[in-house]
């Protein structure tokens, strides 16, 4: 009876996993087109009504970016989420968490993401752009890495930064700055 029951249970819990993760079916609009605004896939058919969350930042050394899985099977475990680098071979940096308000279930490959920063280390702002490599699954999160050479160390700090969101053909879907770089942008500060 016990086995009975928990098969039962296994199988009541797989079809609610299975149903709870399909997409809905997609939505007509007048002369029954299809409606591509709101589809899935970041970049595709989804480039409308995203909006980045928050953007948090940290310095991460290699070690931190590594998991115990990733010391067994020599493979990068990124949790689900997409990580793009700077410099892709190098791991200690600055990293953007960068969290949409919308759960994508996929980001197009060749997508563009922009990054603008203004730091401690540098007069100058430098800006960064990321190509998605190919079509990956989201988790709501895309973690930025200023790798390498691109972030002087753990003494540098993040004082201004800028991030868009574009398709492949180069259509803004989303974008957002910080405070500091928004009054950059209306001329209220100016960089020296």
């Amino acid at each position: 009876m016990k086995q009975k029951l928990s098969a039962l249970i296994s199988v009541l819990a797989l079809a609610f996993a299975l149903s709870a993760c399909s997409s809905p079916a997609p939505e007509l609009e007048a002369g029954g087109k299809i409606d591509t605004s709101k589809g899935s896939i970041l970049g595709v058919d989804r480039n409308s009504d995203v909006e980045i969350s928050y953007v948090y930042t940290k310095y991460m050394d290699d070690i931190d970016t590594r998991s115990i899985g990733e010391a067994l099977t020599g493979d990068e475990y990124t949790h689900g989420f997409l990580t793009l680098r700077s410099q892709p071979k190098e791991r200690a940096g600055m990293y953007f968490f960068v969290m949409l308000d919308w759960a994508a279930e996929d980001i197009a490959m060749g997508c563009q993401i922009e990054l603008s920063v203004d730091s401690t280390a540098s007069a100058l702002t430098r800006s960064y752009n990321f190509t998605v490599p190919a079509t990956h699954s989201l988790l709501r999160e895309i973690k930025l890495g200023l790798t390498g050479s691109d972030w002087k160390g753990r003494n540098d700090r993040v004082n201004a930064w800028k991030i868009v969101i574009k398709t492949p053909s180069g259509k803004v879907i989303t974008q957002k700055q910080s405070w500091l770089w928004s009054l950059r942008e209306d001329g209220k500060v100016e960089k020296k």
